[in-house]
């Protein structure tokens, strides 16, 4: 077992030497067999090695497997960090069941430990008996390929070294080093769904459908998980194209979104709301779909809330995700509806943005979206920027008639939160430039033109 153990550490590169490993034990017959191992791997590999035990408070019998622990690690000169947590009590609180309450309070305080031993990763022992269960598990979920896969060697800071050997081989291995592990009694109790898969669902599929299904499942595993891998690094690749990401806000082309491979599809959404989220946690299959037929075919402003507070909104060529904190900060620099006097010439700052006003001889070479130039001697001074009002109407450049403004953000595409933060700027008798987008046919440059206006935009901190 220990040679399997080893050529299982050295494929996946579990253990880098000059690291610390805080195993995991709760005295079962797992978690003794992998302190014991790794007590005897650590000097080859060159590790430093400590253990962690948790009383979750459920059984009589947990303090007294909390001091076996103790003695056990102490026998090996081991450090051995021990806590006792109320976990019926956490589950009463927040209504979760016992085994999602243990475990999400049991790694929290490991996590802890660990950070406190300089970033240690975490050891677990989980073994191929618990890789076939969690598979089967999944599979009565529902779960994409990324379920199927199972458990990893390695991810999160957690390192599986035992997940090649069997629940048989642990056993056997525990009785040639005359181990004596705590046998936990809640393991042989139906109430909880991994011991009624353990005890029920897996003997009968071995016993009336498939003997091997075991090696079935284990194997289900490894080929979902090469393919979930490779789908995650193609959809990784779309990053900065597909998806662009500002920090606040991720904003998906849904037309480069739906000439994907659906598979590749579905991979680059739930990798942008786990990066905005943080986790995938409460995350199903169909809000994954809902938001790729909202991207694809949802009507511009349309929205949708996530678990966790992330919104979706969909626009007119994206869909953009953000969480509700974000969302909110962009309102906040909506601009005010009381016009600004815009100095001429000067610099004019307003709500995170600067207006710079020159009179020149000639245009710069700055031009674009966020430059425009005006017959001076044609506008009526004082000039102000605000926000848009009900009712703005302007004359584009190049159109013949006026516009009503909305009418204009409609044709142009701009998102409907986006359009209170665009600047209006007005001389005495009408707009003059809806910056960033376009100017008016009032003031423009003509053959005639000797004193040349230019007004520049720019954010705040670009000045």
């Amino acid at each position: 077992m220990l040679d399997k153990v080893k050529a299982w550490v050295n494929s996946h590169k579990l253990f880098v030497p000059g690291s610390r490993i805080l195993a995991a034990c709760s005295g079962g017959p797992d978690s003794l067999a992998l302190v014991h191992m790794l007590n005897i791997l650590k000097d080859e590999y060159g590790f430093s090695l400590a253990v962690a035990h948790v009383n979750h408070m459920f059984r009589p019998e947990a303090a007294l497997e909390a001091e076996f622990v103790a003695d056990f690690s102490a026998d090996l000169g081991l450090a051995c960090h021990v806590t006792s947590i109320d976990v019926p009590a956490y589950r009463k609180a927040n209504k979760m069941s016992a085994e999602e309450a243990g475990r999400l309070l049991r790694y929290q305080y490991m996590r802890q430990v660990a950070a406190r031993w300089g970033g240690a990763q975490i050891a677990t022992g989980h073994h191929r008996d618990d890789q076939v269960e969690t598979v089967l598990i999944n599979l009565l979920r529902g779960a994409g390929s990324g379920g199927l896969r199972g458990m990893r060697p390695l991810s999160g800071g957690i390192v599986r070294p035992l997940l090649p050997v069997s629940r048989l081989e642990i056993e056997t291995y525990c009785a040639l080093h005359k181990l004596d592990p705590r046998q936990d009694s809640s393991n042989f109790t139906t109430d909880y769904l991994r011991n009624r898969v353990r005890l029920n669902l897996l003997p009968a599929l071995e016993a009336d459908y498939n003997p091997a299904i075991r090696e079935a499942l284990w194997r289900l595993a490894v080929l979902a998980g090469d393919e979930h891998d490779y789908i995650f690094q193609e959809a990784a690749k779309l990053w900065g194209t597909v998806v662009i990401d500002d920090g606040s806000k991720a904003t998906i082309n849904s037309q480069a979104l739906a000439d994907l491979h659906p598979a590749v599809r579905r991979e680059c959404v739930r990798q942008v709301i786990e990066k905005k989220r943080g986790a995938l946690t409460g995350i199903s299959f169909a809000h994954v779909e809902k938001l790729i037929n909202m991207a694809l075919l949802g009507t511009v402003g349309s929205q949708m809330t996530l678990p966790g507070g992330l919104n979706a909104r969909k626009t007119y060529t994206t869909l953009e995700l953000a969480m509700a904190a974000d969302c909110a900060s962009r309102l906040d620099h909506r601009l005010a509806a009381a016009p600004t006097e815009v100095a001429v010439p000067g610099i004019t700052r307003v709500q995170g943005m600067a207006v710079s006003a020159e009179i020149v001889s000639a245009p710069s070479a700055r031009q674009g979206r966020e430059a425009a130039v005006f017959d001076l001697e044609q506008l009526c001074l004082p000039l102000t920027l605000r926000a848009r009002l009900p009712g703005d109407r302007f004359r584009p450049l190049g159109l013949n008639g006026s516009k009503k403004l909305k009418e204009f953000f409609i044709d142009s595409k701009v998102p409907e939160p986006e359009r209170d933060s665009v600047p209006v700027i007005s001389d005495q008798q009408e707009i003059i430039w809806i910056a960033g987008y376009r100017q008016s046919e009032h003031g423009r440059i003509t053959s005639n033109t000797k004193k040349i206006l230019q007004l520049t935009i720019t954010k705040q901190e670009e000045i």
